[in-house]
């Protein structure tokens, strides 16, 4: 062994590799022959630029798929306070201590960590490890993989042999529905073919759904009802049906939980299967009332079944329609790992041509039920984009077009790139030359300009005839365009023209079947309702889960410190508590935790709190105990479907505002009105809010005051804890300071930033601030400048900063400036009375002047008007020098102390109702 220099040793020590995944990788693998996993996310070294990068799996290199790509949103993150297109001409960033050398830009990576089989039963480890310029390397580690076993196959007596080999019939279900699942297990019974058996994985139903299916097949020995502990999705589900299928079989079936088989179904597969090693037929198309839809599943296309390439770009094998030779399944199973939108049938019947060939019943031997539940519609997995859709797409805005080539490079092109690596690692051997070839040449597609154009050229094909693929390559040669355009594009700094970005889309499997609006702003409103993938566990921890919208530092106002309180609270009192987000995170700083715990009353909270990232992991794990607290309308949304999948009737609402007032009038404020229709229990922030909801029948009062009162409580957000100043320290200031929560951005057009503005101007205008005075505004992103509002008269808008030295600048002003036009208070205003300064606000019906000055005689309220707000500020201006009334009045009514306004009767009231 070649020892190795001390100061290389040294250098390389000091060598710090920072990695995120874009997705959280399984904590088990299950390999069979070999497998592959998809890795891709961020990684940067501090210290010095990466040469190459590869994924290390038990101490193997391989390199990855693509690295050093652009990833704007982690250097944004990395560097809150500079713009990303203005550092062509910076060597370093001080102020950023993860990325002093802004290397953070030229970060995203992806590839396929390929597992293959060893006799050992111990954990794979990954790794990634990064070779430096200059010399050295860097590691981190990615996952620890525990050996994932599949199921045991059933031992089951062949009920008649002398009726012809025995088929495993290999059925997955999911809460059935009743009356169509009888018709198949009655269909089923009544096969021609006798010697039969039918194993069914069922797949985490619930109790009554497992218990009425049971009943269904009652104590026939041929049905073998074996239950997952926990939920699997039906790709999961299938691989655990097929496990199970019995040595003893020479075939194997698999059945849908819906359909209808003719009687004849298994005994003309079984004829014509010959020396195949898949045979499928035809299927009737039907709604589940039994009309007929169509004769034929190939009514739209041509079917293949002989075309390797044809058939991994576009599936046409029909897992219900198909019998398999029982070895087969040594090569299939374990499936691929879940991480893409992967089908059974997809994968079942690339490994069947792969080995050998595919036969093709050309009749239909069973009723193929459509309805709004199946997993993918007739319709859907045979539709071809016309030409003249084809055309209009040309007319989208060629971002739009740019995101959807990227969308289709991580979600299709990656998902076919594992298929063909496992299926390469598997049936390599026993592949005839030919079809290693097709794999070889898809898999190096983005390195071949020959390969690229012959999927043009085999997309272009399908514009004209009867389509075979539905123009699969056409969409996948733009994928892999986008990607060649993203290396030829990419520089090391971030260019104003060139804005290509590496970040895949937030999940790498779209639920299938749930269908996306095209346009983007109804594409919008649909991703942020819709339901979070859950993953139901017999075995999983009763968790009560609090659904944030993201977890933004730059924007961590009030409303996020309360919900992380609430989390704090109840972990303190026994609860497992989870935050979970339920929109796309972006990347965050290694310290984001760190920073969270320096708001008030959250120190520690990351002991006693879990954190989950809903959109971004493959399925989140519940129980069926599991409770729901919304926090935002669209979590609402979500919560009240998670519930209902749960079979709870109702989750815990924390309303923190009435949300409609926050939109202008249009689709978001219905949906955020239609929120609070949902079955829930309230937790209004002040009682000033809950007595809006109360006045007009909104949410829990939409059936009465007494109703309403039982079915919701309120609580007061804790404000910025700031010293009471005495009356001397107000007289000894020497510069008055009027201070102005000026937030300019849409988002907080509730906050009036534009009236504000007027009233002040025209406050100068009437000469109220005699002498001289300092107009600063505080709460905006964009501070930094100055808004002229008079001659020689400007508001500066000061930066964003800490919550102490927020403090610190509210008690260095007398005039407080804050306007909310929504039934809640805000808080601002209230820290400001509390701070000493005579604070103008507005009122807003229930929040009335008398309202407002019952919390601090500080607070004084005007009609939201100019001349109202205007003649207010002179009345605040002109009562500066009563100093005594500013001290009394800063002792405002007013939790300052988070333990305080989550109280222990309150949050026993909360754990009462989530129990």
């Amino acid at each position: 062994m070649t020892a190795v220099p001390e100061e290389q040793v040294a250098r390389e020590a000091v060598h710090r590799l920072d990695v995120e995944l874009d997705a959280p990788l399984p904590g088990e693998l299950a390999v069979g022959r070999g497998t592959a996993l998809f890795v891709a996310g961020w990684c940067f070294c501090p210290q010095a630029h990466i040469r190459a990068l590869n994924l290390v799996v038990d101490g193997e290199r391989q390199p990855v798929m693509e690295y050093g790509m652009p990833r704007l949103d982690v250097m944004r993150a990395l560097h809150p306070g500079v713009d990303p297109y203005d550092t062509s001409g910076m060597d370093a960033d001080p102020a950023s201590e993860e990325d002093p050398l802004l290397l953070s830009y030229r970060s995203g990576f992806w590839g396929m960590a390929r597992f293959v089989p060893r006799e050992r039963d111990a954990p794979y480890e990954l790794r990634l490890e990064a070779e430096l310029e200059g010399g050295g390397s860097a590691t981190a580690d990615l996952a620890t993989l525990e050996p994932r076993q599949l199921e045991l196959p059933v031992s089951v007596d062949e009920p008649e042999p002398a009726g012809g080999p025995l088929v495993a019939i290999c059925m997955a279900t999911y809460e059935p529905p009743l009356e169509l699942f009888r018709r198949q297990v009655e269909s089923i019974r009544a096969q021609t073919h006798r010697n039969w058996v039918c194993v069914i994985s069922d797949d985490c139903s619930s109790a009554e759904g497992l218990a009425a299916l049971k009943e269904v097949v009652g104590d026939n020995p041929r049905f073998v009802v074996s239950r997952s502990p926990r939920r699997l999705g039906f790709y999961g589900n299938f691989e655990r049906a097929l496990s199970l299928a019995p040595h003893a079989a020479r075939y194997v079936a698999m059945a849908d939980q819906d359909d209808r088989w003719l009687p004849e179904k298994l005994e003309t597969l079984v004829a014509g299967i010959g020396d195949s090693q898949l045979i499928y037929s035809d299927a009737r198309v039907v709604r589940a009332d039994g009309q007929v839809v169509s004769d034929t599943y190939w009514s739209r296309r041509r079917n293949n079944h002989s075309d390797l390439l044809s058939l991994l770009v576009a599936n046409a094998v029909t897992g219900a329609a198909s019998l398999l030779r029982r070895d087969l399944l040594d090569y299939a199973l374990p499936f691929p790992p879940a991480q893409f939108a992967h089908f059974h049938d997809h994968w079942i019947g690339l490994t069947a041509l792969a080995l050998g060939d595919i036969a093709f019943c050309d009749r239909a031997l069973y009723d193929y039920v459509q309805h709004g539940d199946a997993s993918l519609g007739h319709a859907a997995a045979n539709r071809m984009p016309s030409l003249r859709e084809r055309l209009g797409a040309l007319r989208r805005d060629p971002r739009e077009r740019v995101r959807m080539w990227r969308m289709h490079y991580f979600v299709d092109v990656c998902r076919l790139t594992q298929f063909a690596t496992v299926l390469r690692m598997r049936c390599g051997e026993r592949m005839s030359a030919d079809k290693r070839r097709v794999l070889d040449r898809f898999l190096h597609t983005d390195r071949s300009l020959t390969a690229l154009a012959r999927l043009w050229a085999r997309g272009a094909r399908e514009l004209v005839g009867r389509p075979e693929t539905l123009g699969a390559e056409w969409m996948l040669s733009h994928a892999f365009a986008w990607r060649r355009a993203l290396s030829a594009t990419t520089r090391e700094r971030p260019q104003r023209g060139l804005r290509l970005d590496s970040v895949p889309p937030p999940s790498l499997a779209p639920a299938p079947g749930r269908r996306v609006p095209a346009a983007p702003g109804p594409r919008a409103v649909a991703e942020k309702i819709a339901p979070l993938e859950l993953a139901v566990s017999d075995d999983a921890p009763a968790r009560v889960n609090l659904l944030i919208p993201t977890i933004d530092l730059e924007h961590f106002f009030g409303g996020y410190i309360a919900k992380f309180n609430l989390a704090r609270r109840l972990a303190e009192r026994g609860v497992r508590v989870r935050v979970v987000t339920v929109d796309p995170v972006a990347p965050l700083p290694k310290s984001w935790k760190r920073q969270i715990e320096a708001y008030s009353g959250l120190a520690g909270t990351f002991e006693r709190v879990e954190v989950a990232f809903g959109r971004e992991a493959q399925g989140l794990e519940v129980s069926r105990s599991d409770r729901f607290v919304a926090s935002t309308w669209w979590s609402a949304h979500i919560a009240a479907n998670a519930a209902r999948a749960l079979g709870n009737a109702r989750f815990l609402y924390l309303i923190q505002e009435y949300e409609p007032f926050t939109f202008p009038m249009g689709t978001y404020a219905a949906l955020a009105r239609q929120s609070y229709d949902f079955p829930h229990f309230g937790l209004f922030s002040t009682e000033l809010l809950r007595e809006y909801f109360r006045l007009h029948g909104i949410g829990v009062y939409a059936d009465g005051t007494a109703v309403g009162d039982r079915e919701s409580v309120s609580f007061q957000n804790a404000i910025t804890a700031i010293p009471a100043p005495s009356a001397g320290e107000l007289a000894a200031r020497q510069t008055r300071r009027l201070l102005f929560y000026a937030r300019p951005e849409p988002h907080a057009a509730r906050n009036m930033f534009e009236l504000g503005v007027l009233a002040l101007t025209r406050t100068l205008e009437l000469d109220a601030f005699h002498g001289d005075w300092e107009l600063h505004g505080i709460g905006t992103l964009d501070s930094g400048r100055r808004i002229e509002l008079t001659d020689g008269a400007a508001l500066e808008l000061l930066p964003r900063s800490e919550q102490s030295e927020y403090a610190r600048i509210l008690g260095q002003h007398d005039v407080g400036l804050s306007l909310m036009y929504t039934p809640h208070p805000s808080l601002v205003p209230i820290e400001m009375a509390s701070a000493g300064m005579l604070t103008v606000t507005n009122s807003f019906e229930n929040k009335t002047p008398e309202a407002l000055a019952a919390i601090s005689p500080n607070l004084i309220a005007a009609e939201p008007t100019v001349d109202g707000i205007a003649a207010v500020l002179a009345e605040a201006a002109a009562g500066v020098s009563d100093f005594e009334r500013r001290a009394r009045g800063s002792a405002v009514q007013w939790s300052r102390d988070w333990n305080e306004s989550f109280g222990d009767d309150l949050i026993s009231r909360l754990t009462s109702f989530l129990d």
